[in-house]
C-alpha cells in the first residue's frame, strides 16, 4: 500500500468517525430513498436492483465506478490526490440524505472507498468482504463473489429483517 493510500485511508476513517450520522436500519420496503454504487462491469446486477426498486416504487440514485471517466460513471480522476471529490456529481451523491445506501460495486478501489465512507446516508449494506468495509450490514460473499448474487441477497435480507 502507497503512501498516498495509507493517508487516504487515514483520511476517510477520520472523517467516518466524525460525521454525524445517525445509523438508523430501514427495511428495504419501507425506504423512501436508495443510492445504489456499482460496478460498469455488473451493468445486469444494477439493472435488476434498478427494477426492483421501480417496481416498488422506491426513489432511487445510483452512481458507477469505472476505470474511465464518462458521463454517469466516477474514477480515480475524480479526486483529490488527498481523496476530496473534484467531481460536482460525486459530491451530490455522497452529501444525498438516502434511507439507505446499497453498495454492489465489490470494489476495493480507492474511489469507491471514498463513496461509501463519505456517504450520509441513514443506512449502509454491502459485501462482507470490504476492507475496510464502512457497512452497517454485510452480507458474506466470500464463497460466491459475484455482483448479481449480492443484490439479490441483499434485497432479501434488507426485506426479511424489521
Amino acid at each position: 500500500m502507497g503512501l498516498k493510500s495509507k493517508l487516504v485511508y487515514w483520511r476517510l476513517g477520520s472523517i467516518e468517525k466524525s460525521r454525524k450520522r445517525s445509523k438508523i436500519f430501514v427495511n428495504l420496503n419501507k425506504a423512501n430513498s436508495v443510492g445504489i454504487i456499482w460496478n460498469e462491469n455488473d451493468r445486469a446486477a444494477f439493472e435488476m436492483l434498478k427494477k426492483y426498486l421501480q417496481d416498488h416504487q422506491i426513489r432511487h440514485k445510483a452512481i458507477c465506478y469505472s476505470t474511465e471517466s464518462r458521463e454517469i460513471t466516477f474514477s480515480n480522476r475524480d479526486f483529490s490526490f488527498f481523496g476530496t471529490p473534484k467531481n460536482p456529481a460525486v459530491t451530490e451523491f455522497i452529501n444525498e440524505k438516502f434511507d439507505l445506501l446499497i453498495d454492489i460495486s465489490l470494489s476495493d478501489k480507492l474511489p469507491v472507498l471514498i463513496v461509501r465512507a463519505m456517504s450520509a446516508a441513514t443506512f449502509k449494506a454491502g459485501w462482507s468482504l470490504a476492507t475496510p468495509d464502512f457497512f452497517d450490514f454485510s452480507v458474506d460473499v466470500s464463497k460466491r463473489r459475484d455482483a448479481y448474487y449480492l443484490a439479490e441477497q441483499l434485497i432479501h435480507y434488507l426485506n426479511e429483517i424489521n
